[in-house]
């Protein structure tokens, strides 16, 4: 047998097959538990049950609804836009629950800041989900509306590894639940705003296989329908004042724990009037590193100093990113103010037409150390307009993440997984601070772990949950 390959461009037998017999058709799926919702409300939804042959694909899926300034007062979102608002989301079904992920608007500020490219947030994210080019989401002005799109994120139904549909014809639905968040933590007013939420509904597409065609996938899987995905889940803890040193314990337990993202974010600037979801600190943060029964995780403490190159390194390897030159992030965008005898600014936004200078004080988002939160900034083009235009920001940016897969996998393989398993473990994050932490913060860590979703025709019918 020849050892030779042929071109993919010269293998002219091997074409396109035509898919199964299917259609697929959009949705819209009204809440189960009402019409118009308040901040601090739960909005329910559940996906078809009961279709035979009948798939959602969770990735072409989005949660639209219309948020409703009945003030007088303009507000400004915060920075993960109309994520902001929504504070869990819990997924169930048949009482079992399959995800809980409290402070689901915090991760979704720090993974927006993560993966998203200044261009995305001021085009299709500007239009979808409220954000901007600056370190605030968009501005709704008073006694007006705005429709808002969220792609569903950060949940195991959009997170299937490798990409899975998702059944709609167990004997149980699948329940969504969305508690919103308080206003004051939402958005930022001058005065205390009211909020309403209205046209609230899920856009589904879903697709139907042909009786034949499910007759073929069902005798495939034997009637058993496995689905792994990743999944999210949060602990809280807290930073007081005046320590160099911390230890929280997480309560992390699974089978395969492959990253923890954690951030510190000012308790001082949780109140309404600042931009609390995106707000965090370093706090004087010098290493940091998890134990897990005692093991360190690292093995060597990842170390942040200056402006944070180390600690950026980790957390793009614990995204899969670092040699992704292609992405972009929030971490040092906005404006922030440079010394006041200087009296130039430094620039952060491309989009401001204000590129980075350094001076003979180099402020810096990403390694702020305890910043107030309560302005996203502005600043003027290089035209002449001159600096009298300039508002300093003083919102930061730091973000750190902690990898726990092993290379084996590289976190992009289809078919294995090396999460470190903590079933049955201790798992604490372990910070140490080169100087006396100025202000308490809330530590605030999220675990990202796999989980196996199975359906089985032949027994139960209803979903099942292994971590």
């Amino acid at each position: 047998m020849s050892s030779e390959a042929m071109s993919e461009s010269l293998q002219f037998a091997a074409v396109k097959r035509r898919a199964v017999a299917s259609r697929s058709y959009r949705v819209r799926l009204p809440a189960s538990n009402g019409l118009n919702f308040a901040p601090g409300g739960t909005i329910q939804f559940d996906l078809p049950a009961n279709l035979a042959g009948t798939y959602v694909d969770m990735s072409q899926c989005y949660l639209k609804f219309k948020v409703n300034n009945d003030a007088t007062d303009d507000l400004n979102l915060d920075r993960a836009g109309a994520y902001g608002f929504i504070r869990r989301l819990q997924i169930s079904t048949a009482g079992a629950q399959i995800s809980d992920l409290d402070r689901y608007n915090v991760l979704a500020a720090a993974m927006i800041d993560q993966d998203t490219s200044l261009e995305w947030r001021g085009s299709h994210g500007k239009t979808l989900i409220g954000t901007e080019t600056s370190l605030r989401g968009e501005q709704v002005v008073a006694t007006s509306s705005r429709t808002y799109c969220l792609p569903i994120i950060l949940n195991p139904l959009a997170q299937t590894t490798p990409h899975r549909m998702i059944p709609c014809f167990s004997l149980s639905a699948l329940t969504l639940r969305w508690t919103m968040a308080d206003i004051a933590e939402a958005v930022v007013a001058g005065a205390t705003p009211g909020v309403t939420f209205t046209d609230v509904e899920m856009v589904c597409m879903l697709t139907e296989l042909s009786p034949g065609a499910q007759a073929m996938v069902d005798s495939a899987t034997g009637g058993r329908y496995d689905i792994l995905a990743t999944s999210w889940a949060y602990s809280g803890g807290s930073l007081a004042a005046g320590v160099t040193s911390s230890t929280s314990n997480l309560g992390f337990s699974y089978s395969s724990l492959e990253r923890v993202v954690f951030a510190l974010r000012p308790q001082a600037s949780q109140v309404q009037g600042a931009y609390s979801l995106g707000n965090r600190a370093t706090a004087h943060l010098s290493e940091y590193n998890l134990l897990i029964n005692s093991q360190q995780y690292p093995a060597q403490p990842i170390r942040r100093e200056d402006k944070g190159a180390e600690a950026l390194s980790e957390l793009l390897i614990a995204d899969h990113s670092l040699l992704d030159w292609r992405s972009g992030s929030a971490f040092t965008n906005g404006f922030k103010s440079a010394s006041v005898a200087n009296g130039a600014g430094l620039g952060f936004s491309m989009f401001a037409n204000i590129q980075p200078r350094e001076t003979i004080d180099p402020a810096y988002p990403f390694s702020d150390n305890n910043p107030a939160g309560t302005t996203a900034g502005d600043s003027v083009d290089l035209d002449g307009v001159g600096v009298a235009g300039i508002v300093p920001s003083d919102i930061g940016t730091f973000l750190a993440s902690i990898e726990l897969e092993s290379a084996i996998s590289n976190g992009k393989s289809s078919h294995i997984y090396s999460g470190v398993s903590t079933l049955a473990s201790t798992v604490q994050l372990v910070t140490k601070h080169s100087s006396a932490v100025v202000g308490a913060c809330s530590i605030d860590t999220f675990a990202n772990f796999t989980i196996l979703m199975s359906l089985n025709m032949r027994g139960t019918g209803v979903f099942s949950v292994s971590v």
